[in-house]
């Protein structure tokens, strides 16, 4: 997990044949590499379904943030609470993206802030945004950040890039607009 010298780091995320998907979640102390089974669903509507806590994954790989990315565990599965996840990082193709409209014509950059980390990436949302745009009451609890990246904030030479980032609403410290 640690950066090459440029500063950027990539793993594999991908559907498998056996309908498993592997993806990367964020605590705030952990990265946890894992498979979720999606079925006919994308990952981000199964993250966004508020009906269920936890999320079940599959061989699982925990790893802490702050001992050099070394191993902690590995177990055939586990259950997360989506509430205690900052960020998940997946393919582009497990993500439903909000499609372009009249509330969601403007995309803009963005700097996300969470509890330990820096996300920047691509927003997709109204062109004027105000405090509604974000709030957890009104919207999915994960929102999607494209063309993304995410930076430990204590160690900022260490960046993972994705293709799509979905962030919980909850864990927002702060959000900065770009242009």
């Amino acid at each position: 997990m640690r950066g090459s010298p440029g500063g950027r780091s990539r793993s594999t995320r991908s559907r498998q044949s056996d309908g498993l998907t592997t993806v990367e979640f964020f605590t705030t102390t952990h990265r946890i590499v894992a498979q979720v089974q999606t079925g006919s669903r994308l990952l981000s509507d199964l993250m966004n379904d508020r009906s269920q806590s936890f999320v079940l994954v599959f061989n699982v790989r925990l790893s802490h943030l702050e001992k050099d990315a070394g191993l902690e565990a590995i177990a055939s599965a586990a259950y997360l609470s989506k509430e205690s996840l900052g960020f998940v990082m997946a393919p582009s193709k497990e993500i439903r993206k909000p499609e372009r409209g009249r509330y969601t014509a403007y995309e803009r950059e963005v700097l996300v802030t969470l509890p330990g980390f820096e996300l920047q990436g691509r927003f997709l949302g109204p062109q004027r945004s105000d405090l509604w745009t974000f709030s957890p009451a009104t919207l999915d609890p994960f929102f999607v950040l494209t063309a993304a990246t995410a930076r430990i904030a204590g160690a900022p030479d260490v960046t993972m890039g994705g293709d799509a980032i979905l962030v919980n609403r909850d864990r927002l410290e702060s959000i900065c607009l770009g242009d």
